[in-house]
């Protein structure tokens, strides 16, 4: 049994606590300051507020103001907040961390690192380490097809653990693991990671392909779709390899396992079924905004087109070899038509025979 404290208390964090209650361990929850009405039922006893559904009764709910408590003589601490205030917080986590903890992190995406580059999540993490930790900590990032409330139901699940040491995931692997949900592990942090952040931004073309049959005369597009989703695949094996990574990630759970998943329901397809439905990107993001809803693919496709570009200017990639993200951020964020710039990105992806570029 270990002692594990969860940073977190949105979708995936709480339903994390699921497999390590389910295993025994002592599961604490710490909630941010957004987290305080879900902190609030949990300790009541009810329902998590946004899967309707109960957490384990093992799994002890802790308050923002709690911090100290939620993560003293901790053994391990899983990081579960969004990408753009991962940073933040953990800066925060990093206090109270000992040399030989094991920082889990089911958060996935990218953001500006201190020098105001993109960056991909390890890096945001292992900057803001304090300087006596630096390769005293072990990171392990989670990815795969994972949606946050089946975990909680007990639905049958594989995912995988990518530590740069394997020892430091399987571990985390060996408090985790049940009989239903199910974990691999690999060395390959950067592919892990380039899918885990990337998936969300080509989602979004997926749900456009959905969104289609509303402006022509009801006819699916599922042809569309089956092409757009192999040329995702090639594009994020392409941007694995540029940045360091491997094919491995991308042909399994965290690359073709969490598209699919993601692309058949969520955020980023309904915002490309809105686009793919004849609205612009200026006001299928206003609309959404207005209902609250945070879409992780639209940022995912800004940050992923200005990671290729400085790739380019390092000449690990060219910018012509990953047409459909180029072709993403025009519609998303120039407010191109979605339909004509997806019938030629289709036609421009089979001519370049992406499927013969994987080496």
């Amino acid at each position: 049994m270990a002692r594990i404290a969860v940073i977190g208390a949105g979708a995936m964090g709480s339903a994390f606590c699921q497999p390590l209650a389910d295993n025994g361990n002592d599961v604490r929850l710490w909630g941010t300051h957004l987290d305080d009405h879900i902190i609030d039922e949990l300790k009541a006893g009810r329902d998590h507020p946004k899967h309707k559904y109960p957490l384990p009764k093992a799994v002890q709910p802790f308050y923002h103001r709690e911090f100290a408590d939620a993560v003293k003589d901790a053994e391990m601490i899983v990081m579960a907040v969004t990408s753009d205030a991962l940073g933040s917080v953990f800066e925060q986590v990093a206090s109270c961390l000992r040399p030989g903890m094991i920082v889990g992190s089911v958060s996935k995406g990218f953001d500006y690192d201190r020098s105001g580059a993109v960056a991909l999540l390890p890096n945001i993490l292992e900057e803001r380490l304090p300087a006596e930790l630096h390769g005293k900590i072990d990171f392990v990032f989670v990815a795969g097809p994972c949606k946050a409330v089946e975990v909680l139901w007990k639905v049958p699940t594989s995912v995988t653990y990518a530590s740069r040491n394997i020892e430091a995931a399987k571990k985390l692997q060996k408090v985790a693991q049940t009989d239903v949900y199910n974990i691999d592990v690999t060395t390959d942090v950067i592919g892990t990671e380039t899918c885990a952040a990337m998936k969300n931004a080509y989602c979004v073309g997926l749900g456009m392909a959905e969104g289609f049959p509303k402006q022509k005369g009801g006819f699916l597009h599922k042809n569309t779709k089956g092409a757009l989703f192999t040329y995702a695949v090639q594009e994020m094996g392409l941007l694995s390899q540029a940045l360091g990574g491997t094919w491995g990630p991308v042909l399994g759970l965290p690359g073709i396992g969490d598209l699919e998943l993601t692309g058949e329901a969520g955020r980023n397809r309904t915002l490309g079924e809105v686009l793919g439905g004849g609205k612009s990107a200026t006001d299928a993001v206003k609309e959404m905004r207005e209902k609250d809803i945070t879409v992780e693919g639209y940022p995912a496709i800004r940050f992923g087109w200005e990671l290729v570009q400085a790739l380019a200017k390092e000449e690990k990639i060219k910018l012509e070899e990953l047409p459909l993200l180029a072709g993403l951020y025009r519609i998303l964020y120039e407010d191109i038509p979605s339909h004509p710039e997806i019938k030629r990105l289709v036609t421009l992806c089979t001519e370049m025979n992406l499927s013969d570029q994987r080496k």
